[in-house]
């Protein structure tokens, strides 16, 4: 614990002190019920980062009211007394552990679906439609209604209403969010506020509205709260805030907010999706630390930082050298809420590793409720925040020490049953070997030795370098199988399929095989896109070739991730052929012809095959019906992601 003396010491701001400097930072688990009321899905989500052990835990992205504000399903309205008992239990079981009780107050302005507050246009500084409703859900134009006086004066006194209500709950402060292009941040950007009269204008005319709001704030509840203001320290575009705006408008704000919450961008705008992804495992993290860091100097209210902060020695780094106050994370705690524990208990190696994969946002981005992929309890603690010993103890194989194989083992064994671990391979791990070989694919890496690391933990006997046949299964006796057998790479039929410059994307990721300075990738999947990639961070000269669309590219993944890496290809000089079949491999290269029938040579040294897999259907056929209870799990179903294999294991083994 000596090594994180900054992030485990106390900090006051306004009337509020917190026992250490980590804030579980608002995610929106999209648990409300569509009237917008707490459920025990959220109580129970919010018990579990509470126990985790930060110092504040912030329900996130929550209405001020229905009529106007509300951006996406499963939401809290915090515009009706109704919300209050419930509110009062999410305090509850937060102050249990010792955390303070914060909530993300929002209202999406001009970002707001007609859909969601019955049919009406939404609201905002100015007419000007969002691109986020126009791109993501409608596919028309959204007709925005520029606020007049009436209207403006409603949302500052619902604002105001709202914070009261949290306040009757028993929440000790609030964050307003200030941020990514929510309606406080529409008044005070150029990008959004086109206005004429008091409101618009110059930099302090645009304040004017978002002052307004902090001052009723303050009128209604006086110090009682503190008042965390999220902002984005840059929007990234070039009509938007920057920097040297944002602290200036900071220095209008300060003597109204305790504290200071610094992000960067606007969602919906995908000119920042690419600043935004440093989320995302393609980009370097804590990408908001140099904006902090400057806002910290030139500020006197305290400063907290988010943006993939991935752990405590992070974290502790950016407070021992002064750029922050306080570290939010949140990613990081969706995949193990225990991190903060875990660390100070000096059992950092038990921390399950986030893989910055961003499946947990790409769910909430479709209103779906929230999940990751490596934590299969995320979003479901109230069905499954401990699991029930097995009410009769069985044996139970597992055949493939894959992910899938892996995840079952421990849930099954930790249920009580007695469990047997074939792998064929000479060591646990399976593709994630592969999928892990990459410069950027390094959360992944550590994810990997982390589940082998934790199967080892759990009395499972683990069988190496084994193939099981169906005479093995019979050998063993099991009351249960468990095939996670997955798949293998699918090789198609064509002409020159075979010469000697066609190669496997395995192998070339492995660093197995050379490849020539002309590299053609056939196969526009992750796989492929990911290879191709590194292959021309490495200088070569790339082309990605599929009979996809380019819209269609590396569609499985979530839509940040995508945005960042199609973004990265290009800039990494990476040709894309789409819409184009693979005719014939030559000497030189490949052959491919259009839709419209127009061949075309491509010239390459070396073709790389990312066609993707094919399950292992004959193996599962094999080992099926040998026991009295037979699960398969995993790529040997279907073809699909880490999520797939990890959930399909969980769901299995919590149920035997």
């Amino acid at each position: 614990m000596n090594q994180y003396q900054k992030v485990f010491s106390p900090l006051k701001f306004g009337n509020v002190t917190v026992k250490n400097r980590i804030e579980c930072g608002p995610a929106v688990p999209i648990l409300a019920t569509p009237d917008g009321y707490v459920t025990r899905e959220l109580i129970e989500w919010s018990k579990a980062l509470a126990r985790g052990g930060a110092g504040i835990v912030t329900i996130g992205d929550s209405a001020i009211d229905f009529e106007y504000a509300r951006d996406h399903e499963g939401q809290l309205n915090i515009g009706t007394d109704h919300v209050i008992p419930g509110l009062s239990t999410l305090v509850e079981v937060i102050h249990r552990y010792g955390a303070k009780a914060s909530i993300e107050l929002t209202h999406g302005g001009r970002n707001v679906r007609p859909q969601l507050i019955n049919g009406k246009n939404p609201i905002g500084p100015s007419a000007i439609p969002s691109k986020q409703p126009v791109g993501m859900f409608t596919g028309k134009r959204i007709d925005v209604q520029e606020m007049d006086q009436s209207l403006i004066d409603q949302v500052i006194e619902n604002y105001s209403n709202a914070c009261y209500r949290c306040m009757v709950a028993g929440f000790e402060m609030v964050t307003l969010h200030g941020a990514h292009g929510h309606l406080l941040a529409q008044f005070v950007s150029p990008y959004t506020n086109k206005r004429n009269d008091s409101y618009g204008g110059n930099l302090e005319s645009r304040a004017k509205f978002p002052l307004e709001v902090l001052s009723a704030i303050r009128r209604k509840v006086g110090n009682k709260l503190a008042l965390e203001y999220r902002i984005s320290g840059d929007e990234l575009i070039p009509e938007g805030m920057h920097l040297e705006d944002t602290i200036e408008f900071i220095k209008m704000i300060e003597d109204k907010v305790d504290l200071i919450h610094v992000s960067a961008g606007i969602i919906g705008d995908s000119r920042t999706d690419i600043q935004l992804g440093g989320r995302t495992n393609y980009l370097p993290p804590m990408y908001n630390v140099e904006r902090a860091e400057k806002i910290k100097k030139a500020v006197k209210v305290p400063v907290a930082v988010v943006g993939a902060i991935k752990d405590l020695d992070m974290a502790e780094k950016i407070l021992e050298e002064g750029k922050a106050d306080i570290c939010v994370m949140v990613t990081s705690i969706v995949a193990d809420p225990e991190i903060v524990n875990k660390t100070q208990r000096g059992e950092v190696e038990d921390i399950r590793p986030c893989i910055r994969c961003m499946a947990c946002t790409n769910k909430t981005a479709k209103f779906l409720p929230c999940r990751c992929t490596v934590n299969p309890v995320t979003g479901r603690e109230a069905e499954f925040g401990s699991l029930k010993p097995a009410e009769k103890k069985k044996k139970v194989l597992i055949i493939g020490g894959g992910p899938a194989g892996m995840e079952a083992a421990q849930i099954a064994s930790s249920r009580g049953h007695n469990v047997t671990l074939y792998e064929k391979d000479s060591r646990l791990g399976g593709t994630l070997h592969i999928a892990s070989e990459l410069p950027f694919k390094a959360d992944m890496k550590k994810y990997m030795y982390w589940l082998i690391r934790e199967t080892d933990k759990y009395p499972v006997q683990v069988k190496l370098s084994t193939e099981v046949t169906p005479e093995i299964v019979k050998a063993e006796r099991p009351d249960v199988v468990i095939i996670a057998v997955g798949a293998i790479p699918f090789i198609p039929n064509i002409p020159g399929a075979k010469k000697p410059l066609v190669v496997s994307v395995n192998d070339v990721d492995a660093g197995k095989v050379p490849v020539g300075n002309k590299v053609v990738v056939a196969g526009a999947g992750l796989t492929g896109c990911e290879s191709a990639l590194n292959q021309a961070q490495h200088g070569k000269q790339v082309t990605l070739v599929d009979m996809l669309s380019e819209a269609e590219i590396a569609s499985e993944l979530p839509f940040l991730n995508r945005s960042v890496l199609m973004y990265l290809l290009r800039s990494s000089g990476v040709k894309i052929v789409s819409e184009v079949k693979i005719e014939e491999i030559t000497d030189k290269g490949i052959w491919v012809i259009s839709k419209q029938w127009q061949r075309q040579e491509i010239l390459a040294d070396t073709v790389v095959f990312a066609l993707g897999v094919k399950p292992r259907l004959n193996i599962v056929e094999q080992l099926s019906g040998l026991a009295r209870e037979t699960y398969i799990i995993g790529d040997c179903i279907k073809p699909r992601n880490l999520m797939g294999a990890i959930h399909d294991a969980f769901n299995v083994a919590a149920e035997i």
